[in-house]
């Protein structure tokens, strides 16, 4: 077996992306309510990993989204459904680095220095809501590099772009559930998100086996 035979630059982002990010949720405490604002505030505060968790997860999603915004030529070229799958790729890439970003700095800050609670409360509900956005964005950029494979053909499986279109639609009503009803997301995340997740991962696997050229 010919595994990872070229260097694919795309998917080992992918695939180390991915597996940090898998590592910082598990680190991350199960937070899902943005309006659950008392619970969110105590396992921040008995968080015992959130800034080591947060570089993690930094990294994890400036690694995982860059590679598959750069994957888009291999889904399908001179495609403008490829184009705007990548595109909206980014959109969540930058809004996971606000995100993030604030995580790292203004909630500790505001957290460890006797600040006003509903200040930070504001702020950690305004992060855990985009993140859904974020994440509908990704869900909709894998959607369309779907669509783009099933128009364009390929050398890659048929049953390959049917699960990428499947899959991320599962997942983005995964986040309408959730947002209708918060308490939902502790089971209906890992459950609709776990799919395209591995979706990624096996595109990671045929950009290294040299089976999508």
């Amino acid at each position: 077996m010919n595994l990872f035979k070229k260097v694919r630059p795309e998917g080992w982002l992918i695939l180390l992306g991915a597996i940090l990010m898998l590592v910082a949720t598990i680190l991350h405490p199960p937070l899902v309510d943005p309006y659950d604002l008392q619970k969110d505030y105590h396992a921040f505060k008995h968080a015992q990993f959130w800034i080591g968790d947060h570089i993690l997860m930094l990294i994890a999603i400036s690694l995982w989204p860059a590679g598959l915004a750069a994957s888009k030529t291999y889904m399908a070229r001179n495609n403008k459904t490829a184009d705007f799958g990548a595109g909206m790729i980014f959109v969540a890439l930058a809004i996971w680095i606000l995100i993030l970003a604030s995580e790292l700095t203004i909630l500790p800050i505001l957290g460890n220095k006797g600040t006003d609670v509903k200040v930070w409360e504001a702020v950690f509900s305004f992060g855990l809501l985009s993140g859904y956005f974020a994440f509908a964005c990704s869900w909709i950029g894998i959607f369309c590099y779907g669509m783009a494979m099933k128009q364009s053909g390929g050398t890659f499986p048929k049953w390959f772009s049917a699960s990428a279109r499947w899959s991320s639609l599962l997942a983005f009503f995964g986040i309408i559930i959730t947002c209708l009803h918060f308490d939902f997301g502790y089971f209906v995340i890992p459950v609709t998100v776990g799919p395209v997740f591995l979706w990624t991962i096996w595109l990671a696997v045929l950009l290294l086996s040299g089976r999508m050229d």
